[in-house]
């Protein structure tokens, strides 16, 4: 996540939870390759963009909207929440 305002420039590579919250995890990369999916068939399949699944490989604290959570979810064959995990926060 980039902040940018007119005197400085934050860079925070993991959206990160205040302490004891929840975050939310995308786990896109374990179920497609559980699934056989390499990225390009993913990106394919679920008509999602292939740097935008790339980005949610290389980070599985990505925002998303729902819209691309439902398509790689109905590509996968699987509901979306199968695809979230709930993860304590730092």
């Amino acid at each position: 996540m980039v902040l940018l305002s007119i005197q400085t420039c934050w860079y925070n590579p993991h959206n990160t939870a205040p302490m004891g919250e929840l975050m939310i995890r995308l786990r896109v990369k374990e179920v497609a390759q559980a699934k056989g999916f390499s990225l390009g068939r993913l990106s394919r399949a679920s008509d999602v963009a292939y740097n935008t699944v790339k980005a949610i490989y290389l980070n599985p604290y990505k925002e998303v909207t729902t819209t691309t959570l439902n398509k790689l979810a109905t590509a996968l064959g699987v509901p979306a929440s199968e695809l979230l995990e709930d993860v304590p926060g730092e």
